[in-house]
C-alpha cells in the first residue's frame, strides 16, 4: 500500500520512491517533471537518477554495464562526470518544496542503473528518446531496456507532454484479456483513484473472418456477437481491480481497429495510458509486445508499462 491506501504496483515496493532516469540533454524534462508530480501526489520520495554511462563504457572495457564508486571517482577526477542529478534538485524543489528529493551519480548503463532499483521503487520513469530522421519518434535504449525488462511499472513519458496542462481527469488502459492487461487495470484504478480520474478500458478488433467473410456490417449479427465478446474480456480483466477500487467511475470503449493506432489515439485524450508488457498471444522470452512498442513511440501522453507478476 502507498501512503494513500492504494495498491499500485505489479512488482517493485508500494511503499518505494518514484525513480526518475536524467541524462542532461533537455529530453527528460517532461519525465521529470511528471515523476515528480507521481510523487508528490502519492506522497512517496523522488529519486533523481544519472549514469554517466558514455563516458564509463570507456573507463569499464569489460563490462560497461558495471557501476562503481571507483569508476565514478575516476571520471569525476578527469572532469568527465557531469553532475546533472544533482543539478536538477533545485528545479524540482522550486516546483515542489515539500518533496523529498534524492540525487544519486553512478556509472555505467543507465538501463542496469534503473533496473537495479525496480525491486525497491514504486515505478520507473523515463524519457522517450529521440526523434529520427523521418520525424518518427525512435526509443531510445535506455527507455526500451527499461520497459522491456523491468519487473515493476515503467512510466515513457515523451519530450512532448506538457505535465503542467491541466487534467483531462481520464486514465486510458488497453484491456485484451491478457494476464498483463488484467495487470494493467490495477495499475489504472488506482492511479485514477489517486487522481479523481475516471478510468476508460480500451478493448480493439480488427479484420475478423466469419463463415468465410471479413466482418463489416456494424448492425449484423457477428459484428454484435464481437463486441459482446470483447466486453466479456473487459469485465474478466478488471474484476479484481473494480472490486478493489468500486468507487471509480468507468467506461468502456469497444472499437474496430489496429490496435496501435486505437491506443495511440486514446493517449491524446488521457493523462496517462496504461498497457501490458504483452497482449494476447505473448509467449514466454517475449518482454514487450509490438502494440506496446509501437504505441510508446506515438504517445502523446506518459504510457505506463505493466506485467503481471508471476503469481498473477
Amino acid at each position: 500500500m502507498s501512503a494513500h491506501g492504494y495498491v499500485y504496483v505489479k512488482g517493485g515496493d508500494p511503499h518505494g520512491p518514484v525513480v526518475v532516469g536524467v541524462d542532461g540533454s533537455g529530453t527528460d524534462n517532461a519525465a521529470v517533471a511528471w515523476a515528480a508530480s507521481a510523487a508528490a501526489l502519492h506522497k512517496l520520495p523522488l529519486h533523481l537518477l544519472h549514469s554517466n554511462e558514455v563516458a564509463a563504457v570507456g573507463a569499464v572495457q569489460d563490462d560497461p554495464t558495471i557501476a562503481s564508486s571507483e569508476t565514478l571517482d575516476a571520471l569525476r577526477a578527469q572532469g568527465s562526470a557531469p553532475r546533472v542529478a544533482d543539478e536538477l534538485v533545485g528545479r524540482v524543489r522550486a516546483a515542489h518544496p515539500d518533496l523529498e528529493i534524492v540525487a544519486t551519480e553512478t556509472a555505467g548503463a543507465a538501463s542496469a542503473a534503473l533496473l537495479a532499483r525496480e525491486d525497491t521503487a514504486l515505478m520507473l520513469v523515463v524519457g522517450s528518446g529521440r526523434k529520427g530522421g523521418l520525424g518518427e519518434r525512435v526509443l531510445g535504449t535506455t527507455s526500451l531496456n527499461t520497459a522491456m525488462h523491468a519487473t515493476c511499472p515503467v512510466a515513457v513519458v515523451n519530450a512532448g507532454v506538457d505535465p503542467s496542462a491541466p487534467p483531462k481527469k481520464r486514465i486510458a488502459v488497453g484491456i485484451d484479456g491478457s494476464r498483463d492487461s488484467a495487470a494493467a487495470a490495477e495499475i489504472a484504478f488506482a492511479a485514477a483513484a489517486a487522481r479523481g480520474s475516471t478510468v476508460v478500458c480500451v478493448s480493439s478488433w480488427y479484420l475478423e473472418v466469419v463463415d468465410g467473410f471479413v466482418v463489416t456490417d456494424r448492425d449484423g449479427e457477428p459484428w454484435q456477437r464481437i463486441e459482446k465478446r470483447q466486453r466479456e474480456r473487459v469485465e474478466a480483466a478488471t474484476k479484481v481491480a473494480r472490486e478493489a477500487h468500486p468507487d471509480v467511475d468507468v467506461v468502456v470503449e469497444v472499437v474496430n481497429g489496429p490496435s496501435t493506432k486505437v491506443l495511440a489515439a486514446q493517449s491524446e485524450q488521457s493523462d496517462v495510458l496504461v498497457l501490458g508488457s504483452r497482449g494476447r498471444g505473448g509467449f514466454t522470452g517475449k518482454l514487450l509486445g509490438s502494440v506496446s512498442q509501437k504505441v510508446l513511440q506515438a504517445a502523446r501522453c506518459p504510457v505506463v508499462i505493466v506485467k503481471a507478476n508471476e503469481q498473477g
